[in-house]
């Protein structure tokens, strides 16, 4: 996933010299993924449910692979649009069917630590896009990571366990008003990060720095993202998970404004706390859920995945044409950091008792 779907925010700056992308089409091209996002979480828990999570995991590695090397078959914005649309879907069928397999199987923390494989794909996403990129045509780019997700889907098929299928079910909706509180800063998040996730490395580059200094940010996105994961286990054992959502919520609109205002070398330290934020939010937004009904919890991980991407959806056709009115995405990056802000705020009103540390009984001698 880091690399399927991270890896455009790298390759849009060639993308852009060398196909005349406009910032409005950069932003549609980014849209179709989230929208394809959003067309998968509708169907990834039934496809769980009815085939298990490690046959439909496996499946959407491979079909992203493919995809992945299809995308550099044409410049065409038809065609981008496309491709993006379909890795959006083939994405969230695998954070879906991973993230349940994750929960259902290991103890909390364990689980989110496997989210900063997401990390570790960007970061090896950008050591190995920089020189790829730097001098020459776009289509290499896309084609390394299409062998690059090809390696990981040989390993991950190895490794993932087989389970047995279980009856069919849809997304899961329940709970009352804190649940809805944690959808609602779900989204605001999606809403948030994402233009960041996209337009970080453009922003850079058209403001001026240069490309080893906008490489440079996006390593380090990758770099804090391969540790965001294990803090908010962390946070959810001592602190619970929603206190833990408030803190990187935060400590993300915070760095994302660093990114947009400050002069080198200040984006690249705020990349690195970005990254440590943003994959936090999908796992401890999950103990929440469990938290709140543990009858279902896991299960509720489809109905976040498709609240997000309605927020991926928006972030992008909110900032592309603001950024192509005002030439850059510094006034996008900054609202961003306050849709980011209003979703900790919404986390804070969840009464207390949600996400919570699990309490430990310890026995005594008489």
């Amino acid at each position: 996933m880091g690399l399927g779907r991270f890896a455009y925010t790298q390759l849009l700056p060639p993308m852009v010299e060398q196909l005349h992308l406009s910032a409005l089409a950069a932003a549609w091209i980014a849209a179709a993924n989230f929208i394809g996002y959003l067309a998968g979480a509708l169907v990834a828990a039934y496809l769980c449910a009815r085939f298990n999570e490690r046959r439909v995991a496996l499946l959407g590695l491979l079909t992203l692979a493919l995809t992945l090397a299809l995308t550099a078959s044409n410049g065409a914005l038809a065609w981008l649009v496309l491709t993006r649309f379909a890795a959006g879907i083939e994405s969230a069928v695998i954070f879906v069917s991973v993230g349940i397999l994750l929960f259902e199987t290991l103890e909390q923390g364990l689980a989110m630590i496997a989210f900063g494989g997401i990390g570790i794909g960007i970061f090896f996403g950008a050591g190995l896009l920089a020189p790829i990129v730097a001098h020459g045509p776009w289509e290499r780019g896309w084609y390394a990571i299409a062998l690059a997700s090809l390696a990981a889907t040989a390993i991950a098929w190895r490794l993932i366990p087989p389970i047995a299928s279980r009856a069919a079910s849809g997304i899961s909706i329940t709970g009352g008003l804190p649940l809805r509180l944690v959808d609602a800063s779900y989204f605001l998040q999606g809403v948030g990060y994402v233009v960041f996730a996209t337009f970080a490395v453009l922003y850079l580059v058209e403001r001026g720095e240069s490309r080893a200094a906008a490489s440079g940010a996006w390593l380090a996105v990758g770099a804090g993202a391969t540790i965001g994961p294990w803090l908010s286990g962390v946070f959810a054992r001592r602190m619970g998970a929603r206190l833990g959502l408030i803190f990187f919520q935060v400590l993300e609109a915070l760095a994302t404004v660093v990114f947009a205002l400050g002069p080198l070398p200040l984006p690249i330290l705020a990349a690195f706390l970005f990254g440590a934020c943003f994959p936090t939010s999908g796992p401890l937004s999950t103990v929440m859920y469990i938290d709140l009904d543990p009858r279902d919890g896991a299960r509720g991980l489809g109905w976040l995945t498709f609240i997000f991407a309605i927020g991926q959806i928006v972030g992008p056709l909110i900032a592309g044409p603001i950024a192509q009115h005002l030439g850059d995405f510094r006034v996008p990056l900054l609202l961003s950091a306050g849709a980011l802000a209003l979703a900790a705020l919404l986390i804070a009103l969840v009464p207390h008792s949600a996400g919570r540390p699990p309490i430990r009984y310890e026995t005594s001698s008489p």
